[in-house]
């Protein structure tokens, strides 16, 4: 039964008018990116290529919340949910199915972006190399996390909310990972307060490889592999509080 929600669920994102939107902006904004690579005062193929593996992040993380936040909103604005639990289905299963169809979705559009970025920087004689390919990888695992802290926020308050405290924690991610380099300043109390608040929040600059594989800065397979294993953890971590609420939600 997971397979049949996570396939119908998949279907439905890529269909959806938000997901083809985000991807066409995508395209657009790669096409648009060689402008920014001719009026910059650095080499114009190291801005090009910096710019298209962004988009492809920015892209990612708004398709992510823009269709987690709609998944079970939709299902019950459209009453199709009542329908679906009405059967001895576990909420549970409904739940990791949406996620896992979300994700199925959010993959092919990120390799689907990643391809066309590679043959876009290829065509414009920018340099093409493995370590791109490993950056736009840990890009999308950066995505599916987001897919799962939408979904998360989607089960705790309404979807606008969702919507919004989703980017909140997009942008939040990103500044937790400069704060090693600025609790020192802090002190006493306040340092650990810090500490603790910076660990409710995903670290998504781990997933933030795209700078270093710009300048082919290699990237060390335990390295790597550790930044996978926080990232599943992290998505494991949030289905598992998306289930816990759900279970406890009136429909």
């Amino acid at each position: 039964m997971i397979g049949v929600i996570a396939w119908a669920t998949c279907r439905e994102a890529v269909r959806s008018r938000t997901f083809i939107l985000l991807l066409i902006i995508y395209l657009l904004g790669v096409l648009m990116s060689r402008i920014v690579g001719w009026i910059s005062a650095t080499d114009g193929n190291i801005i090009t290529t910096d710019v298209v593996f962004s988009l492809q992040s920015i892209m990612g993380v708004l398709v992510a919340v823009a269709t987690g936040t709609a998944l079970v909103h939709v299902e019950i604005q459209q009453k199709t949910l009542y329908t679906i639990l009405s059967r001895p289905l576990p909420r549970w299963q409904f739940v990791l199915g949406k996620y896992l169809g979300l994700c199925l979705a959010l993959v092919a559009g990120q390799l689907a972006m990643l391809i066309i970025g590679l043959i876009y920087l290829m065509l414009t004689g920018a340099d093409v190399h493995q370590w791109l390919v490993v950056a736009g990888l840990l890009t999308t695992l950066e995505v599916l996390v987001m897919a799962a802290v939408s979904l998360c926020w989607t089960a705790l308050s309404s979807p606008l909310l969702a919507a919004v405290l989703g980017l909140a924690t997009y942008a939040l991610g990103h500044a937790v990972h400069s704060l090693p380099g600025l609790v020192h300043h802090l002190k006493g109390t306040q340092q650990t307060i810090a500490i603790v608040l910076a660990s409710l929040v995903p670290d998504l600059g781990q997933f933030a490889y795209r700078n270093e594989a710009v300048y082919r800065t290699p990237l060390t397979l335990e390295d790597l592999a550790l930044r996978v294993i926080y990232g599943v953890m992290w998505c494991t971590l949030l289905v598992v509080i998306t289930i816990a609420v759900v279970r406890r939600k009136q429909l």
